[in-house]
């Protein structure tokens, strides 16, 4: 019986693990536009950076060292002059930089956290929502590492 028990159960871990191993497509896809936002940048790809964002209703953040101590917060709230500098950067990094997704979060489907490691320079918050079925980044919060 025992030895009954221990092939059922190694037969139930070699189907499950590859299911759960499986990124979602809601997964998938937020990862997508992240790294279209990520690439985007270092290529001055204008196509992938309007993928990436829904710039009329996005916004960023940035949180950074003050002078004389402490530190400012300063919101940007022109999405689009932002893609249109990352995109004319006459010097792109381009694409040999190292990116990497921290962490993802995402809920009912339609809402996605991601912490993202951007080079050795930044961290990013990004929130992503799905509209018309496709995940768009709406804020960008940023600080230096």
């Amino acid at each position: 019986m025992l030895r009954l028990f221990a092939y059922i159960s190694v037969a139930f871990a070699l189907c499950v693990t590859p299911a759960l191993a499986q990124p979602s497509a809601d997964e998938q896809a937020v990862t997508r536009a992240v790294f279209d936002y990520f690439h985007g940048q270092g290529e001055a790809s204008a196509e992938r950076l309007q993928r990436a964002f829904l710039a009329d209703k996005a916004t960023m953040i940035a949180v950074a060292p003050a002078e004389g101590g402490g530190e400012t917060v300063t919101t940007y709230s022109d999405m689009n002059e932002w893609l249109t500098r990352w995109a004319s950067n006459p010097n792109p990094p381009g694409g040999a930089r190292d990116g990497a997704i921290l962490d993802m979060h995402i809920t009912d489907g339609r809402i996605a956290i991601v912490m993202f490691r951007s080079t050795d320079r930044f961290y990013d918050a990004l929130t992503l929502v799905k509209v018309n079925g496709e995940w768009r980044i709406v804020s960008k919060v940023f600080v230096r590492q």
